[in-house]
């Protein structure tokens, strides 16, 4: 039920999705450092086979995206979220019952990676489908800044907690966190009780549905330089992130609490970002705010790479580097999607959606295997100089773009025999 006044604080359905999802985000983030340090500790991966870990995971996205955001169209999109959840957490369960039994090998990791990345496609596509229809499209930068700011929150807590918990259980038993976070998500998703309200997609031949949903995304100047943004940012920080565990642990020397601690500044990063995405846009304009992310961003995941000096020196400046980092992350990723979600019709969110993940998040398996065969060729440090320097050319994407003079967006007209609640024109207010 939604009560006038206060905003998304008092809308009680929202309010659930929030809740379950700021649990879901603190166990994702648990397993974001405890698998990669269970292959690292518990298995001896090499660069190499971290690169294929990563890979593994995320070539789903680039697998099924297209296909997904059909289904997502033609199927209730709260259903897929439950099931997606439910599947998710007995993937994750097997982990650690194979360590318990002494069954665990890489193989293990790569077809659960692979297998809960497939249901993550799914999740991801049908919750950025569904929210319009929740909270109406004038609220979307409230409610993305809402759960961004959660998600902050939990990316705070959770690798912190992550590190510890591996130091003392041994790495991959965390992961029975966020096994059972998946269980909390599905419940608030489950209690919501407003309609799914949307438009009635016309079934037709698949690929002419994916084909819709492609030429609106690569047909509008604004998305598509989304797309381009993005693209570039996530196949260059897949590079990144397949090695990055990888170079804390054998070249700086850090524990694993140390290493969760650096996730955690850059949640603190993440969290500050998300409390100022409105009025970053309010004051910038919502294209110029998503520039200054793109930024920041490439800025401070070069500073980190460039860390050098002392045990004590490096640790201290990748830590401010991944805080300045988090904040534009976090105006990337509330800016990015409202964008989208308020210019797409409702018919084709599913698609459209799905297509950005195509093209943007199918980069991430060619950018893990690039990353891990770079740092087999050049080391691990030279690998992540390379990469942080070419990022640097997303924010020049972006300012040449008609972003650069997008001060507010008015969302789409939506049929008149498909009312949408508060949907009103979103703008940068």
């Amino acid at each position: 039920m939604r009560f006038p006044g206060g905003g998304l604080w008092r809308d009680t359905d929202f309010l659930k999705l929030w809740a379950g999802e700021t649990v879901s985000d603190f166990g994702d983030q648990i397993t974001l450092l405890a698998l990669p340090l269970t292959a690292i500790i518990t298995l001896h991966a090499t660069a190499t086979e971290m690169g294929f870990l990563l890979a593994a995971a995320t070539a789903p996205t680039f697998l099924f995206s297209l296909v997904a955001g059909v289904w997502v169209d033609r199927l209730p999109r709260r259903a897929l979220l439950i099931a997606a959840d439910v599947g998710r957490a007995a993937l994750l369960a097997t982990i650690p019952v194979a360590f318990v039994l002494g069954k665990l090998s890489m193989a293990q990791l790569y077809a659960v990676g692979f297998a809960v990345g497939t249901l993550s496609v799914v999740f991801i596509v049908a919750y950025q489908a569904y929210l319009p229809s929740l909270v109406g499209r004038a609220h979307l930068v409230e409610a993305n800044g809402k759960m961004n700011a959660s998600s902050s929150v939990a990316q705070f807590a959770g690798p912190g907690v992550a590190g510890f918990l591996v130091q003392v259980f041994t790495a991959p038993m965390p992961v029975v966190l966020d096994a059972l976070s998946f269980l909390a998500s599905l419940t608030g998703i489950g209690l919501i009780r407003r309609h799914e309200t949307r438009a009635q997609a016309r079934r037709r031949d698949m690929r002419a549905e994916i084909a819709e949903g492609l030429r609106t995304l690569l047909g509008h100047p604004v998305l598509r330089t989304l797309v381009l943004c993005g693209a570039v940012l996530i196949f260059l920080l897949s590079a990144q992130v397949a090695i990055w565990v990888l170079y804390l642990t054998r070249d700086v020397g850090l524990e694993p609490a140390l290493i969760g601690f650096l996730f955690a500044a850059f949640s603190v990063g993440t969290l500050l970002g998300a409390l100022v995405a409105a009025e970053a846009s309010r004051r910038l304009g919502i294209g110029p705010s998503f520039i200054w992310a793109a930024a920041i961003v490439a800025a401070g995941l070069l500073a980190r790479a460039l860390a050098t000096g002392s045990r004590e020196v490096t640790y201290v400046t990748i830590v401010i580097a991944m805080f300045a980092a988090g904040i534009g992350a976090s105006l990337f990723n509330v800016n990015g999607p409202s964008l989208r979600q308020a210019l797409t019709p409702t018919e084709l969110l599913g698609r459209v959606n799905a297509s950005y993940r195509f093209l943007v998040w199918g980069t991430q398996p060619i950018g893990a295997l690039l990353g891990g065969a770079l740092a087999e060729a050049v080391g691990l440090r030279s690998a992540l100089i390379v990469t942080g320097v070419a990022m640097l050319v997303v924010p020049v994407i972006a300012l040449a773009s008609p972003l650069r003079r997008m001060r507010e967006v008015i969302a789409v007209e939506q049929p008149q025999s498909q009312p949408e609640p508060n949907a009103a024109p979103l703008a940068s207010s």
